[in-house]
């Protein structure tokens, strides 16, 4: 799944967690009792080999990289978990480590600051920097990783260009922007790469178009939030002493055979850089693919890996109260509850819900039977009982 670039997100990426990734990647899962013999959870493997080799090896294998992407599926705990373990690993070897992440906006940058120098807390840092709006998924799933690059004084920055701005670009083209928005995302753009025109083609026929204008400014958002992330990154390297490393945190589309933010921010600077993915042990197939990265780090199985989606596209109401519904799936759970296009989600399972994390929580917890939605249309709220697969 893709993290829409925008306060506009689709729910799938949210409840339904695989290891696929941030946008459309070739990791595909085997039946969910399958898993690749031989292999074990916290298994590495080479892919240009397919070999394994221990964490050691590969923590002297990456002292060589200026840059390492560690990519997420963003709700997957497991992939969370393997990207602080190769924080720390990295850490031992080298302290003059940034963490880099795509959650955060570039002009979340002051925030970051003061949280990582300890003058402000957790709490300060997600208001700050508008967690729930600009990234929305729970804060939970990040904080083992933002406290460790507390502790230890790492300087953790912003990559991206902030969401309003992308959605603008998704909704009107990149000819709606002015002058002062222009500013905000990356200067140069390269929109002649037929590979990567083609990967985010594939994204963008899988989406629920929802407010995106047509293929032309969903490709223009799209490489808005890649280009902002890779100018960061370049710039980051050029103005860094030469023994800093930079380890990236971001969906593992943006990586997807090595396109994306890699080949993006090599073209600004070269520069030595690895991939890295973590993918589950019943994903047979993705585990010795190096479309997918160049070393796979193996987890535990993913959980219900066929996971039903609600089928929805939402943002946050203007209103601060709600989650308007920007378009849906015809034949999913929830257009066939009866929830409409315009409707605004008031409350699930009793729990009111404002954002992306308010949604994650209210459905988690919810073990049996049907989801029950509070809709608000044309002023009145209504009651409705939504079935998704678990």
């Amino acid at each position: 799944m893709f993290h829409t670039l925008m306060k506009v997100v689709s729910l799938g990426a949210l409840i339904w967690t695989v290891a696929g990734c941030a946008t459309t990647s070739p990791v595909s899962p085997g039946s969910p009792l399958d898993t690749a013999g031989g292999f074990t959870v916290d298994d590495i493997i080479d892919t240009g080999t397919a070999r394994t080799l221990s964490r050691e090896t590969l923590f002297s294998a990456l002292a060589d990289s200026r840059i390492v992407y560690v990519g997420e599926t963003h709700t997957g705990k497991e992939d969370h978990r393997v990207q602080l373990e190769i924080l720390k690993g990295m850490h031992r070897k080298n302290p003059s480590i940034i963490l880099a992440l795509e959650m955060f906006p570039r002009n979340a940058q002051p925030a970051l600051d003061r949280y990582s120098a300890g003058i402000t807390s957790e709490d300060e840092l997600i208001e700050e920097s508008r967690w729930a709006t600009v990234w929305g998924y729970s804060f939970d799933l990040y904080r083992d990783i933002l406290e460790f690059a507390r502790r230890e004084r790492l300087r953790i920055a912003g990559l991206n260009a902030p969401n309003e701005i992308v959605s603008k670009i998704a909704q009107s083209g990149f000819e709606s922007l002015s002058h002062e928005e222009r500013m905000e995302v990356a200067r140069d753009f390269n929109l002649d790469d037929p590979a990567n025109r083609e990967r985010i083609r594939r994204e963008y026929d899988q989406h629920i178009r929802g407010s995106i204008r047509d293929f032309e400014s969903f490709y223009e958002a799209q490489s808005a939030w890649e280009e902002t992330m890779a100018e960061t990154l370049a710039d980051m390297i050029l103005a860094l002493p030469p023994e800093a490393q930079v380890v990236v945190l971001l969906g593992k589309g943006h990586m997807t055979n090595r396109l994306g933010v890699p080949a993006m921010t090599f073209r600004r600077i070269a520069h030595t850089f690895t991939t890295i993915a973590p993918v589950p042990v019943n994903y047979p197939y993705s585990l010795f693919n190096p479309d997918i990265a160049e070393y796979i780090w193996v987890t535990d199985k993913a959980e219900m890996p066929h996971r039903g989606r609600l089928g929805i596209l939402i943002r946050p109401h203007d209103s601060g109260s709600g989650l308007e519904v920007l378009g849906l799936t015809p034949e999913g759970p929830a257009a066939t509850a009866g929830i409409l296009q315009g409707d605004i989600l008031v409350m699930i399972n009793g729990t009111p819900v404002n954002s992306l994390e308010d949604l994650h929580r209210a459905m988690v917890h919810q073990k049996e039977g049907p989801h029950v939605f509070v809709i608000r249309r044309n002023g009145e709220e209504r009651t409705m009982k939504v079935n998704v697969a678990r």
